[in-house]
């Protein structure tokens, strides 16, 4: 064999060496491919089973989150409702109560009324009446009445369903609520002192406010009578500068075991045939819709609630 043949022989051999790491290469070479290639599709499928379920889950929160929202507005409603219902059973306690008050303010006039019309036959018989005579009898029976009418208007305009927002004068309401109140606390023998340091007013419902006063001196009186308190005094600061209102008794003040739920509903520290737990909690609940918040602490001999507005 010449050189050429030798030569043609080694191409050979090297090509076909070649060819064949080539070979080999290229076959590693679409084993990882197809390797690689069923990864991507079994990642490519799982990825697809997990946008999958990442879209079932959105519908399922979206499902929840409608469900939670119509939940939190039955909610809502239901506590609207309970609190209309606890603010009309607050109301009709305090009717019942004013109710007495107003009867007893009004005997007290009707007795001078009748003992007026008994002292008149007298008085004729005795050729005592005369024209002065007879106008001093019409001033004082027309200021009998007129206390009568006064104390009739302000009981009607107490309880009426006023929903129409306006500023109110803090000394004018307190003096309202004193004047149904006036009789039945002095027939306690309840002294109520109003200090007013310096008058303002409050945006809201009048009518509404009433019932917070009317409630925390209400129960003023029910523990003056429960701990049997001898020298009974009542004092409402009203105070501009603070923009607040201090209702301070001296009637034993709040066990510290509930003072501070003493706001919250059915929460009383009155005897169980006594005391609902209403009146506290929806004086607290008024206070908050006038843009303030009320409080309560213990002094020496009694307690201090205190309204105070918050901006």
């Amino acid at each position: 064999m010449d050189n050429r043949d030798k030569t043609v022989e080694y191409i050979e051999a090297f090509l076909n060496e070649d060819y064949a790491n080539l070979k080999k290469s290229l076959e590693k070479l679409l084993k990882n491919y197809k390797k690689k290639e069923h990864r991507l599709e079994t990642i490519i499928k799982q990825s697809d089973r997990q946008q999958t379920r990442l879209l079932e889950l959105n519908r399922e929160l979206d499902k929840y989150k409608n469900y939670l929202e119509e939940r939190v507005e039955e909610e809502i409603a239901l506590r609207q409702d309970k609190e209309r219902m606890l603010l009309q059973q607050s109301k009709l306690a305090a009717m019942g109560e004013m109710m007495d008050a107003v009867a007893h303010q009004w005997k007290q006039p009707l007795n001078v009324i009748g003992m007026q019309a008994e002292i008149l036959e007298y008085d004729y018989e005795d050729d005592l009446m005369d024209k002065e005579y007879i106008q001093n009898f019409r001033n004082q029976i027309f200021a009998q009445i007129e206390h009568m009418t006064d104390t009739l208007n302000e009981f009607r305009t107490f309880f009426r369903p006023n929903k129409n927002e306006e500023e109110f004068n803090v000394k004018e309401m307190i003096d309202k609520v004193l004047l149904l109140v006036k009789d039945e606390f002095m027939k306690h023998q309840i002294t109520i002192k109003l200090n007013n340091i310096q008058d303002f007013t409050i945006f809201g419902i009048e009518n509404e406010f009433k019932h917070l006063i009317l409630n925390i001196i209400n129960n003023a009186k029910d523990a003056f009578n429960d701990n049997d308190i001898k020298s009974r005094e009542i004092l409402i600061n009203i105070s501009h500068d603070n923009k607040s209102i201090e209702i301070i008794d001296n009637a034993g003040g709040i066990p510290e075991n509930i003072i501070n739920d003493i706001f919250k509903a059915n929460v009383t520290s009155k005897a169980e045939d006594k005391g609902t737990g209403i009146g506290l909690y929806m004086s607290s609940q008024i206070a908050q819709k006038h843009n303030g918040e009320l409080s309560v602490e213990n002094v020496s001999g009694g307690a201090k609630f205190t309204f105070k507005q918050i901006f």
